[in-house]
């Protein structure tokens, strides 16, 4: 009879390590590294103008969102976390909360997109250098097999010849939220 009981110990003892063992291994949290932390970064903060605020070529820096603007103060709190106002804390309506990556999409000549001030060949995923972005708008997307495409970066309303760069497709977002038109006038 003990010799049946301690069998059955035994076996329930092992049946419970090997489940807990097998239970590690298949979760998916005890990764090192988890590789989509680049897009993270753009989902979890949002972009705030650091400098020339509520203008078209307003410099643009991620930062995370610290209040929603209310009926008592109309404006979004936010603190940067890169760029050239880190650590700063300041209230402004100039945010973009929602961007995404181009991708497969369509481009139309006109769109409003946000593009990395550096516009690095290759995709670079350290959040330092992802600093500083500015708004530009789509001009040519003749070259977009070749992965770049042409943005034009207008001062304000009158500005019928802007200054034209040619931007690699992994440095642009498009941008979502909120949606922003072109703001030149045509006659």
């Amino acid at each position: 009879m003990k010799k049946l009981l301690f069998s059955i110990c035994l076996l329930m003892a092992a049946t419970f390590l090997c489940g807990c063992h097998a239970q590690k291994e298949e979760t998916p949290y005890n990764r090192a590294y988890l590789p989509d932390t680049y897009e993270r970064n753009f989902r979890k903060y949002i972009f705030a103008s650091c400098s020339d605020s509520e203008k078209f070529y307003a410099t643009y820096s991620l930062a995370h969102l610290d209040a929603k603007p209310t009926e008592c103060e109309p404006t979004y709190k936010v603190t940067f976390v890169n760029g050239p106002c880190n650590g700063q804390t300041i209230r402004t309506n100039d945010v973009i909360l929602k961007t995404s990556p181009i991708g497969s999409g369509q481009l139309v000549k006109g769109d409003i997109v946000l593009r990395d001030y550096w516009n690095p060949r290759v995709l670079n995923k350290n959040t330092h250098t992802l600093d500083r972005w500015n708004r530009g708008v789509v001009y040519d997307t003749s070259r977009r097999e070749q992965g770049v495409i042409e943005l034009e970066f207008p001062r304000d309303k009158n500005d019928f010849m802007a200054p034209r760069e040619f931007v690699y497709l992994q440095n642009v977002r498009y941008i979502e939220k909120p949606q922003s038109k072109e703001m030149r006038t045509w006659l």
